[in-house]
């Protein structure tokens, strides 16, 4: 820092200490102000904000501890370097005087090549911190300006992003429960958890708004790990209540970039342990296009997950690009036929997803059933396998919050669909 540039106020009671220090000071070439009590020295740094201040200690009326305080509890001038000078020499003196925000303490009497050694050290690292902010400041404006260029080019919603991470940290997030349904004796047998985000401003968000942002960053990772543990933590409740339904299950999506997540055997058998689960009943559903990624290693995660007896779902079976020899090879227990083919009536692909399924000692699950005919089409196309098939849409509920799945759960309930 040039010293013609800094300025020095010099607060002090005696007025030989006062005119010793200026005189010093304008000979190496710093602008000086004087105080000879507090509350001078408080209006001098309000109106001038001084570089730095020299600051006495015991002082009539204010002391140089009131004094700093006072500065320090002004944003105007609470970054002013303050140097107290004073006679006192107890450790305890000095301890406060860093504790109400001092950065140095030079002791009376002074020895002038000190004082200014100190006061050249400090306005230094003052100068060397502004600049540092200033950089600072010039990276985030540039930080920013990237983010708005990224957006534009690639859609990415950083405004989303930040939102969806203080998200986890407010605990917004909640499941949802929807129950899966025995084709045959119309009972439920397991609920998939699925994701809402429970929005201060918006309310309740279905996974469409957020998941693709969500599994395509790092935040797939702490809120994946949330919704198995929330998700099983429920499911041991429901199973200790109700004894009908110890056998209940829970399913689980795990996205691609989890699955292949160094520690989530670990989290999971983890988890399972906690919450007392027999891994049968925890079932993670991944999408073909994870069965179609690297191979061998998800082959390996899937495997070790295997043994601890977990089953596996291929979510949306028929929509990807399945390769049939992925079927052998991979683990998986049950196809999950996705719900536009009923939608759209096509009924030969299911019939033909079905059948695969049942010939390679596979289960079904059907999604998307909403109406009595598509039921019972369903119960006609397998009906020689109906105990390895199960259901699940509106027709037998919808997405379901925590005490409304609990209500369903208490009542047993039998959805009479024949009738």
């Amino acid at each position: 820092m040039i010293k013609n540039k800094a300025t020095i106020l010099v607060v002090d009671d005696t007025q030989y200490n006062i005119q010793t220090l200026s005189n010093i000071l304008i000979n190496q070439g710093y602008d000086v102000l004087e105080a000879t009590d507090g509350i001078s020295a408080i209006n001098l740094a309000k109106t001038n904000i001084p570089s730095l201040i020299l600051l006495d200690i015991k002082m009539p009326d204010m002391d140089g501890y009131e004094v700093c305080i006072n500065l320090k509890s002004d944003p105007l001038t609470q970054q002013i370097p303050v140097i107290f000078i004073s006679a006192i020499d107890r450790i305890e003196e000095k301890v406060e005087a860093f504790a109400v925000g001092g950065i140095d303490f030079i002791n009376k009497p002074f020895h002038l090549v000190e004082v200014l050694a100190r006061i050249e050290t400090h306005l230094r690292i003052s100068s060397l911190q502004a600049q540092l902010l200033e950089q600072t400041q010039l990276l985030e404006n540039q930080n920013l300006i990237l983010k708005t260029e990224i957006s534009n080019l690639t859609g990415f919603n950083w405004d989303l992003y930040a939102d969806l991470k203080s998200a986890i940290e407010r605990e917004e997030l909640r499941l949802f429960y929807q129950p899966i349904v025995n084709l045959r004796t119309e009972l439920i047998t397991g609920f998939e958890a699925l994701i809402r985000w429970q929005h201060p401003v918006h309310g309740i968000l279905s996974p469409v708004s957020f998941v693709e942002l969500m599994e395509t960053t790092n935040l797939v990772y702490p809120i994946g790990l949330w919704v198995l543990e929330t998700a099983c933590k429920q499911l041991q409740s429901w199973q200790q209540k109700f004894p009908n339904y110890v056998n209940l299950t829970m399913s689980v999506n795990v996205s691609t970039k989890q699955l292949t997540e160094f520690n989530l055997v670990e989290n999971i058998r983890k988890i399972l342990d906690n919450y007392q689960i027999n891994p049968n009943c925890l079932k993670l559903e991944i999408t073909e296009i994870t069965v179609m990624g690297d191979r061998d290693r998800t082959l390996q995660i899937i495997h070790q997950l295997k043994d601890l007896d977990i089953q596996f779902c291929i979510d949306d079976f028929g929509t990807g690009y399945s390769s049939l020899r992925r079927l052998t090879d991979f683990p998986i227990d049950i196809l999950k036929i996705d719900r536009s083919f009923i939608y759209n009536e096509e009924w030969i692909i299911v019939k033909a997803i079905g059948s695969l399924a049942f010939t390679l000692g596979k289960s079904v699950v059907v999604e998307g059933i909403e109406t009595l005919s598509q039921l019972k089409m369903l119960k006609t196309l397998f009906s020689s396998s109906l105990t390895k098939c199960y259901g699940q849409g509106y027709l037998f509920s919808k997405p379901l919050d925590t005490e409304s799945a609990y209500q369903v759960l208490e009542n047993n309930k039998v959805f009479m669909t024949d009738s």
